[in-house]
């Protein structure tokens, strides 16, 4: 038995790279080949991906631009890919909205080798996740905090744990102010009735995006009153504050390359 789980992924592998060099996948933001099997970006695109940088002692919160755009966060760390821009606006939107799944493959694929570098698995024992509605799950056909969330958990090694209840079928929150927020998400969530005197002191809660952080302060209330002491935030991307400039803590991305012709402006 041990032999045969040890041959099917080899055999898996080689049948990928076999179909990588017949035919490769186009680069989901230049439409070129990519340069990796199983990969959704070429090599060029992988570089100029815009990133959000800190300090390697911190986290995205001790950002000024960031802290100011949170209505007064009841979470203690955060870590994301990238502030709300392009080309990570398209792909979030064509995943969550339009079900382009292997936009959500690409996702997946850069939180998971973001992830070491931000070593959770020091300062937490489990990771939860934003959940929505059953009416909300069966139009969509998957929750994406959810599997955004087991990536995490796959790579860290922290359990994954379903703690959290939608009560509501809200509408998409994409563009609502804070206010609009806030009143759509009072009573919205609960957590569920077996988890509340099992949970660790310190938890990591996922979702796509950090906008103004409504969201995660209701369910972070919640895990609050369960006795969780220390609450980290971890998503795709962060909206910037209002006034600040998307460069402004992000690694410059220039393109030397023919793929800068037909990236999206």
């Amino acid at each position: 038995m041990a032999i045969q789980t040890t041959i099917v992924p080899a055999i898996q592998l080689m049948l990928q790279r076999f179909l990588h060099c017949c035919l490769p996948n186009c680069c989901l933001w230049c439409d070129f080949p990519v340069h990796q099997p199983g990969a959704q970006l070429c090599d060029h695109c992988q570089v100029a991906l815009p990133r959000l940088y800190w300090s390697l002692s911190g986290d995205a919160l001790q950002l000024p631009a960031v802290g100011r755009g949170l209505l007064a966060p009841q979470f203690d760390a955060v870590w994301s890919l990238s502030w709300y821009q392009q080309p990570w606006s398209h792909f979030i939107s064509a995943w969550k909205l339009q079900q382009e799944l292997a936009c959500g493959q690409l996702l997946r694929q850069q939180l998971a080798l973001a992830l070491p570098l931000w070593r959770l698995q020091d300062q937490f024992a489990a990771v939860a996740y934003v959940p929505v509605h059953p009416k909300r799950l069966r139009e969509r056909g998957f929750n994406q905090s959810q599997q955004l969330a087991a990536t995490v958990a796959a790579v860290t090694g922290l359990p994954l744990l379903h703690v959290f209840v939608a009560q509501s079928h809200l509408p998409h929150q994409l563009g609502a102010s804070a206010s609009a927020r806030r009143a759509q998400l009072r009573r919205q969530f609960r957590l569920k009735s077996s988890t509340g005197a099992t949970l660790p002191a310190q938890m990591l809660l996922v979702d796509d995006v950090l906008t103004t952080g409504a969201t995660m302060n209701q369910l972070c209330r919640l895990l609050r009153k369960a006795g969780v002491q220390r609450i980290g935030v971890v998503t795709l991307a962060i909206t910037p504050a209002p006034g600040t400039q998307t460069w402004l803590y992000s690694s410059p991305s220039p393109l030397s390359s023919p793929e800068s012709n037909n990236l999206p402006k």
